[in-house]
C-alpha cells in the first residue's frame, strides 16, 4: 500500500535544542553537547510523530539551519550571503531575513550530507522514514553567480557538479537502508508565478530556457538513483516557507504537463493550502504509477483544519486522478528555517498530523 499520510520534513524546534545551538555558537558547549541535544530532540519527534500515527516520519531537519544547509556545509567552494528579501503574508509585502549560498570555487563533497542524520534515524525510527535533500536544478540555479568563478560558465554546467555530488550521496544512503529519499524544488513555483518570470527576465534570464535546464538537472539525478533496493523516491514543489509567508503563487498548469510527466518519482507533494496553489485539474497529468500527495493542510496558519473540509477537497481532485494515487500532507515544512518557524505552536503542529491521519483512514479505508 502507497503512504496515504507524510509531513514535508521540517518540524518546529523545541525549545530546548534552539537554546543548546545558541550555547554552541557562543562557545559555551562543544559539539558532542550539542550532538546529544539534536539527539534527544530527535527522539522526542519521533514518539510524537509515532503518537499520531502518521506513515512516514523525520527526524524533523533538526541538525540543519535551513534545507540546504546540510548540502552547503558538506561541500567547499560556497560563501554565505545573508539579505533582506521580498515575501507575502496574506495580502501585503514582508521584509525576510534570507540567505543564500554563491559559488566561488570548485565545488567537491568534504562530508556527508544527511548520511549521519540517516544512520540515526536508521537506529530508532519504528516505521518508515524519509530522508530530504535540495535538488541539484534548484542550487544550481541559485548558488550560480555569472562571472565569479570562470570554470562554471552556465547554471547547466554547475548543475552537472551538483547531480555527482547529489547522486553519490543518495547512492551512500540507499546502502544505509533510507527507504525515502525526497528532493526538495522550491525553484519550479518561479515559473508558474507572472511576478517571478519578470524578474528572472530583467537579470537576463530566459524563464523558459531556465525552467528547462533545472528540470534536466533533476531528470538527470533521478535517473541515474539505485532502483533495485525499492527505495521511494519524491519530489516536492515548494513556493518558498518562511514565517508564515511565501516567494510565489499561481496554477501548476503552466508547467505541470512537462514537471509532472518528466521526472521519474514515485511522488509528487505538491501545496495546496489555498487559492495561490489553484484548482486540480492539471493532477490529470500525473503519470500512471506516480502518487500526488496533496498538501491541503497549512503549515503557516495556526487553526487546525477539520477533516470535513479536507475530505471534500480530496473529493474534489479525485475527479482529475484516481483517488487510490491520492495522499495528504501538510503543504510544506513547519519550519523549513530553523530561524524563521512559522506561528503555529507545537501542539497545533501535531495535531495537523493528526488530522490527516483520521481524514486518510476516513478517505481511503472505504475503498
Amino acid at each position: 500500500m502507497p503512504f496515504r499520510t507524510e509531513h514535508v520534513g521540517s518540524l518546529l524546534r523545541p525549545a530546548a535544542l534552539r537554546e543548546a545551538r545558541r550555547d554552541f555558537a557562543a562557545g559555551a558547549i562543544d559539539a558532542e553537547t550539542l550532538r546529544a541535544a539534536e539527539d534527544d530532540a530527535v527522539l522526542a519527534a519521533l514518539r510524537a510523530q509515532d503518537a499520531v500515527g502518521i506513515d512516514v516520519v523525520t527526524d524533523g531537519e533538526f541538525r540543519r539551519a535551513d534545507f540546504r544547509a546540510g548540502l552547503a556545509a558538506a561541500v567547499t567552494g560556497l560563501r554565505e550571503e545573508v539579505f533582506d528579501s521580498a515575501w507575502r503574508s496574506g495580502d501585503s509585502e514582508v521584509t525576510v531575513k534570507s540567505r543564500v549560498w554563491r559559488v566561488e570555487g570548485p565545488v567537491t563533497q568534504t562530508a556527508p550530507i544527511a548520511a549521519d542524520e540517516a544512520a540515526f534515524l536508521a537506529s530508532n525510527a519504528s516505521v518508515p522514514f524519509k530522508v530530504t535533500l535540495p535538488s541539484p536544478g534548484y542550487v544550481a540555479e541559485r548558488f550560480f553567480d555569472p562571472g565569479t568563478y570562470a570554470p562554471y560558465a552556465s547554471v547547466a554546467e554547475l548543475a552537472e557538479t551538483f547531480v555527482r555530488i547529489l547522486g553519490d550521496e543518495i547512492a551512500a544512503l540507499v546502502e544505509l537502508g533510507v527507504p525515502y529519499v525526497q528532493l526538495d524544488n522550491p525553484g519550479y513555483a518561479t515559473f508558474l508565478d507572472g511576478r517571478a518570470r519578470t524578474r528572472l527576465s530583467a537579470k537576463g534570464r530566459d524563464p523558459d530556457r531556465a525552467f528547462r535546464e533545472m528540470l534536466a538537472a533533476d531528470r538527470a539525478l533521478l535517473e541515474s538513483v539505485p532502483r533495485e533496493h525499492g527505495t521511494t523516491y519524491a519530489l516536492h514543489v515548494c513556493r518558498g516557507n518562511n514565517a508564515s509567508s511565501w516567494q510565489h503563487e499561481g496554477d501548476y498548469d503552466p508547467v505541470a504537463e512537462e514537471l509532472f510527466g518528466s521526472l521519474p518519482v514515485d511522488r509528487l507533494l505538491l501545496e495546496y493550502d489555498d487559492e495561490r496553489s489553484g484548482g486540480f485539474e492539471c493532477l490529470r497529468f500525473v503519470p500512471a504509477g506516480t502518487v500526488a500527495v496533496l498538501g491541503l493542510i497549512s503549515t503557516k496558519v495556526a487553526t487546525v483544519e477539520s477533516p470535513t473540509a479536507l475530505l471534500r477537497r480530496l473529493g474534489q481532485a479525485s475527479a482529475y486522478i484516481d483517488a487510490d494515487r491520492l495522499a495528504l500532507s501538510p503543504q510544506c515544512g513547519f519550519a523549513t528555517h530553523a530561524d524563521g518557524a512559522n506561528a503555529v505552536a507545537t501542539d497545533a503542529q501535531y495535531a495537523k498530523l493528526a488530522v490527516a491521519v483520521e481524514t486518510a483512514h476516513r478517505f481511503f479505508d472505504g475503498r
